[in-house]
């Protein structure tokens, strides 16, 4: 399955939390969003061009565990 989440260009792994409004550390299910569209539109709306819309790739779920994988982010790579 194939997500989108918004990253915080500046430091790795920090998303943007669409329930909580504010980074997090952690990759859960309140950031992805179906579209990089949809990622682009909150960023240019409620955000700034420190953030950048990631794919996300869920491999699997085990028991409530996934795994996942992320496109490039340039200042991450």
């Amino acid at each position: 399955m194939t997500f989108y989440a918004i990253a915080y260009l500046y430091q790795e792994d920090v998303w943007y939390d669409l329930e909580k409004k504010e980074d997090s550390f952690d990759l859960r299910s309140t950031c992805f969003l179906p579209t990089k569209e949809m990622a682009q539109q909150i960023i240019d709306d409620e955000l700034s061009i420190q953030y950048v819309p990631v794919e996300i790739e869920i491999e699997s779920i085990n028991k409530g565990v996934w795994s996942w994988s992320r496109g490039a982010v340039s200042h991450w790579d």
